[in-house]
């Protein structure tokens, strides 16, 4: 059985490598397609402030899953990741901040990274992130 653990995948907002969060609304990237033989995933998530971070600077995160490959999880109850926040006075916070999950892909044949900064309209934040996948194949 073949072991790989080299497959990275950039997420994507509409083919874009990167997405500003310019508004408090929630923006969604592109759907990641989940590789059958994949056993286990990571997810590796940079976030960037474009100004100075203040008080309220934070990135809140969410895995919105497809286990048909064409359905997602709604944003009410899509899968939560911890926050991250880009202010420095605050532990953890900094800025830029990158954090890796860990995410459980059994069953599951998509996903779709969600996030939202609540003071985005004010001060914008860049996010970024590369989808990693284990093969057992």
């Amino acid at each position: 059985m073949a072991n790989s653990n080299t497959n990275a995948t950039t997420v994507q907002w509409a083919a874009a490598s990167t997405k500003s969060l310019n508004s408090s609304a929630r923006f969604d990237s592109d759907a990641i397609t989940i590789h059958a033989d994949t056993v286990q995933a990571s997810l590796q998530i940079t976030v960037d402030n474009s100004g100075t971070p203040a008080s309220g600077d934070v990135v809140n995160l969410w895995v919105k899953w497809s286990a048909d490959g064409t359905t997602y999880d709604s944003d009410e109850h899509a899968q939560a990741l911890a926050p991250m926040d880009t202010v420095a006075a605050n532990t953890p916070g900094e800025d830029p901040a990158t954090r890796t999950y860990t995410l459980n892909v059994s069953g599951k044949q998509k996903f779709k990274l969600s996030s939202a900064a609540p003071q985005g309209g004010t001060r914008a934040i860049t996010i970024s992130a590369v989808f990693n996948e284990h093969r057992m194949a």
